[in-house]
């Protein structure tokens, strides 16, 4: 049976197909940005973005299309595909109707721009350079929560373009029952005779084909179609969707401490997979793909840590990790366990442990909502980043480009997307607890490429086929009866694991 059978919704979808022509190529352009562009194309490539945006909104705003997204709204007996073409078109149509073509070709040329000063202001630790370029995303990101409206807080129409539905007041909420627990437990592991503040394989170095060679491998075991699927390098690991049949995925290299590759590359494949996994009927229209980046972190997380960290996967590849470098042989299965699974404060967050992970995500999350209300100003967030790190972490950056300069997010303009790295880690537990109730322990099920097959299986059922299909909250209440996102299977998990490890 179609997918879609509303006489309206295939006329919408017919009119629709020149706007998703023009996303493709502009996600395209976003892609060649961040992997090959040559750094002094950014100003023309910033103009021709402002350009293509305005002209989306033209062509988004034409009346006939206009005309035929509020008929759609008086229909009846429409299914859950067509109500979420009716849903994802009227927030798109409300941030057109709202937002002033100059303000999207200011946004465009600004954000461009500010990703190339943001690539260079990293390498030199040069926040001051870097500064102008972010006060005005930031009043950017003012003016835009303004244009939309939001029910209480500024912060609120920023959120809503990453997690929709969310609100300042619950991801407030969300932190509020999450931090005690996590210190606590992060505490019992710092004074406990067995932890670890480094381990010695994080200064091995290895060698670049093999690790390259490497990630290829996992891939191909995790069932990486390379028809469908390309694996580059960047400055910033990321994941960008062409189509559902066209995704690319980055991953990087520092010749030493071969973990920080591998779990970018699974950390990837698993956003990737998400939008392979979409239904191919979706394809061409506004619901195809993921419906938000806390859904998308839960799967990023998923395959990360709750696949690629656990000792049936290190037994997989044990003979390739140590076949990466001269001094690799001399460590055993248990003492790479062990790397992958350090618990310790640390400054980078893409490189954070499961546990002290969320604090990365509390201290942005609090930084964004200050800037947001004026109560931060731009030019004080490295000395405030140090206070935030000791208070949470104890530890402090001794360079910006290892503290405020270390994630690509504002050069993007991308204020309210942090939260949903917390919410999707902690979803990542409510799914691995989901799917163990129908197929057994997820350990087990990673040891064979048929186990693997199985996971993914649950997943494109339970979740991917959808793609935009139902929001986060609808999605909890398909699958455990209530839309609140519960942390008790996440602080189980955390629990569980590193008491066994740590033996506390």
């Amino acid at each position: 049976m179609a997918v879609f059978q509303n006489k309206i919704v295939k006329q919408i979808l017919e009119k629709y197909q020149t706007l998703w022509a023009l996303t493709h190529y502009q996600t395209l352009g976003g892609w060649d940005l961040n992997t090959y562009m040559p750094e002094a194309g950014a100003s023309a490539r910033g103009l021709a973005e402002a350009k293509l945006s305005v002209l989306r909104q033209k062509l988004f705003l034409n009346k006939e299309f206009v005309s035929l997204i509020k008929a759609l709204e008086n229909e009846a007996n429409l299914n859950d595909y067509e109500k979420a073409v009716l849903r994802v078109l009227r927030k798109a149509l409300d941030h057109y109707e709202k937002l002033p073509p100059e303000f999207l070709e200011e946004w465009s040329k600004v954000t461009n721009e500010a990703h190339i000063i943001w690539k260079n202001a990293k390498k030199n630790n040069d926040f001051v350079s870097f500064a102008p370029s972010l006060e005005k995303i930031v009043q950017l990101c003012q003016r835009k929560a303004e244009y939309l409206g939001y029910p209480k807080h500024p912060y609120d129409a920023l959120l809503d373009d990453y997690e929709e539905g969310w609100k300042t007041s619950e991801v407030e909420e969300y932190f509020n029952s999450l931090r005690q627990s996590l210190k606590e437990l992060l505490s019992k592991i710092m004074t406990c005779p067995r932890y670890l503040s480094e381990h010695p394989l994080e200064k091995e170095p290895y060698l670049e084909q093999e690790m390259r060679q490497l990630n290829q491998k996992i891939l191909k075991f995790l069932n990486y179609d390379p028809k469908t699927l390309r694996l580059d390098i960047s400055v910033h690991p990321f994941t960008e969707t062409i189509s559902l049949k066209d995704v690319r995925i980055t991953t990087w290299y520092h010749q030493q401490d071969f973990a920080r590759s591998l779990m970018a590359t699974v950390h990837e494949f698993g956003h990737a997979l998400y939008e392979l996994q979409c239904l191919e009927e979706l394809e061409h229209t506004p619901v195809a793909g993921g419906v938000s980046l806390g859904v998308h972190e839960s799967q990023s997380r998923f395959w990360e840590n709750l696949i690629a960290r656990t000792p049936e996967f290190i037994s997989l590849f044990y003979q390739d990790f140590i076949g990466l470098g001269q001094n690799l042989a001399q460590y055993s299965e248990k003492e790479i366990a062990q790397y992958f699974n350090l618990v310790r404060p640390s400054l980078i967050r893409v490189e954070a442990d499961e546990l002290t992970y969320h604090f990365h995500i509390m201290l942005r999350f609090e930084i964004e909502k200050a800037l947001i209300e004026n109560k931060l100003k731009v030019k004080d967030l490295p000395e405030v980043w140090e206070v935030k790190f000791k208070e949470y972490l104890g530890i402090a950056p001794k360079t910006d480009t290892e503290g405020v300069l270390q994630d690509i997010h504002w050069s993007m303009g991308a204020l309210g997307y942090f939260p949903t790295y917390s919410l999707g880690t902690s979803l990542s537990a409510v799914w691995k607890s989901l799917l163990e109730r129908e197929l057994g322990s997820l350990n087990q099920l990673i040891g064979s490429v048929d186990g693997v097959s199985k996971i993914q299986f649950w997943l494109r059922q339970n979740l991917h086929q959808y793609g935009s299909t139902y929001v986060l909250k609808d999605l909890l209440r398909q699958q455990t009866g209530k839309e609140e996102l519960r942390i008790q299977p996440l602080l189980d998990y955390l629990t569980e694991k590193y008491s066994a490890i740590y033996q506390i």
